[in-house]
């Protein structure tokens, strides 16, 4: 049976892979999209708040007694990279789907936040909560953005990208209604 620092050690390093696909994904998207002025900024610190992440992570994970190339991070690479692979394989070049993925991928990173947070409250961790709990906010409020995003790339793309007339208010009402339902 594992013992509460083996446990912790485990998230944590779950998290590190996690993140650190991320941060590959959207760092890669950073470089394809940056001439797109709507969204090359946001790649950009969604990419270096990452990176910090990162950091935190493998400082936490070392504080621990852990190493962040451990059997557990291999795992979780080979998953989300075969998700990133099939994505990629079928990726256009459209920011907004680029953004759709990091939607999906950063909420993956809430949950697991989630379960790093409870973890290490329940194994009286204060530190590697306090450390979930901020990366978790940053997260949280990137989903947020993105959530409000979508809709003007999707609307400025199909204006670019296709010789038809869009409705400039769709954004707009999608907005509108994606905030109704959450609320």
């Amino acid at each position: 049976m594992a013992d509460a620092k083996t446990i912790l050690q485990k998230y944590v390093s779950d998290m590190l892979s996690l993140e650190s696909h991320i941060f590959q994904v959207i760092d890669k998207q950073l470089k394809a999209n940056k001439d797109e002025k709507d969204v090359s900024g946001k790649f950009e610190v969604y990419a270096r708040t990452l990176e910090n992440h990162i950091s935190q992570l493998k400082s936490r994970l070392e504080q621990l007694g852990g190493a962040a190339n451990g059997p557990v991070k291999e795992g979780v690479a080979a998953v989300f990279g075969v998700a990133a692979g099939v994505i990629d394989k079928f990726r256009s070049e459209e920011a907004s789907k680029d953004l759709r993925d990091d939607f999906t991928a950063l909420n993956l990173s809430l949950i697991s936040y989630q379960m790093l947070h409870v973890t290490a409250l329940a194994l009286d961790d204060k530190e590697t909560a306090d450390l979930a709990a901020r990366n978790m906010k940053d997260n949280a409020d990137f989903v947020m953005e993105i959530q409000q995003l979508v809709p003007s790339v999707v609307l400025r793309e199909l204006g670019e990208n296709h010789d038809i007339t869009v409705n400039k208010e769709a954004a707009s009402q999608t907005k509108e209604l994606v905030s109704s339902i959450w609320k």
